[in-house]
């Protein structure tokens, strides 16, 4: 009896030695706390940023003669708002409340890709006037410098997290067995995320084109005369037309989505 209580105990450890060690490889390695590094004009350095960056952003605020955010502007160069926050990130870029991406989002390796669609901000926006972001500073930039608007990016994110959270199949590593941590991955991962994003930012462009038409309207006079003919009547506004055919298009990609996952189900145990 004692020797098959041994041998129980035995093969119990071992399976939770293999587990462990199935963990170890899945889990991604743990980020090593760096000291904050400043620039030579006193700006705090994000821990992320390589020395090359870090130098950049030195030769930024040396052209510009004061200290500068730093964080990758739509120009792939340093943003050259400044900042009044300890982290040294302008508003735009983490220096403001509630700015930046949940933590923990397991999409953030697609996040840039996609933030590329997020429009940019500037006087064009239907809300400028109104918006405590928009500024004479954010006017002054150079288009390609502006940054993102900061309420379609935490749409994005917000839309993302919901979505994560929707997904009850899916496991976090911890709880899962020795066995669900050797199943192979997913078989059509990397375009159910694409599918994915397409359909939260088709939702942001929807909202984009709503904000526009409650300050602009839905329809638009159109006249036609000549010397014995006058007729003036209303249309659709390209803006409604445009909000309609972007929802089409959500729903086209919804039930695009939904087909997929009716052939290839929920990915529970999605490499992380």
């Amino acid at each position: 009896m004692e020797e098959m209580e041994e041998m129980a105990n035995g093969v119990t450890g071992f399976r939770e030695h293999e587990r462990a060690e199935r963990l170890a490889e899945l889990r991604p390695a743990p980020r090593s706390r760096k000291e904050v590094v400043l620039t030579k004009l006193g700006t705090p350095c994000s821990p992320s940023w390589e020395p090359e960056w870090i130098e950049a952003v030195e030769d930024m605020e040396e052209e510009l003669g004061r200290r500068c955010c730093g964080a990758h502007a739509p120009d792939e160069r340093p943003c050259t708002l400044e900042s009044k926050v300890k982290n040294g990130r302008c508003r735009f870029h983490g220096g403001g409340l509630g700015v930046g991406a949940p933590k923990g989002n397991s999409n953030a390796r697609i996040h840039g890709l996609y933030a590329r669609r997020i429009q940019q901000c500037g006087a064009h926006c239907p809300q400028w006037k109104t918006c405590p972001y928009a500024g004479d500073d954010v006017k002054a930039l150079p288009e390609a410098k502006r940054p993102h608007c900061i309420y379609e990016r935490e749409e994005m994110d917000a839309l993302r997290k919901l979505d994560e959270s929707a997904h009850e199949m899916y496991k976090p590593l911890e709880d899962r067995t020795t066995r669900d941590l050797n199943k192979p991955p997913y078989p059509m991962y990397a375009q159910l995320l694409m599918l994915r994003e397409n359909l939260h930012i088709l939702q942001v462009m929807v909202t984009r084109a709503a904000k526009a038409l409650s300050t602009q309207g839905f329809t638009t006079q159109s006249v036609q005369q000549s010397d014995s003919y006058y007729a003036a009547y209303e249309k659709p506004s390209a803006l409604l037309v445009a909000h309609q055919m972007l929802t089409r298009e959500h729903r086209l990609t919804l039930s695009l989505y939904s087909t997929f996952l009716d052939k290839w189900d929920v990915p529970k145990y999605a490499r992380p």
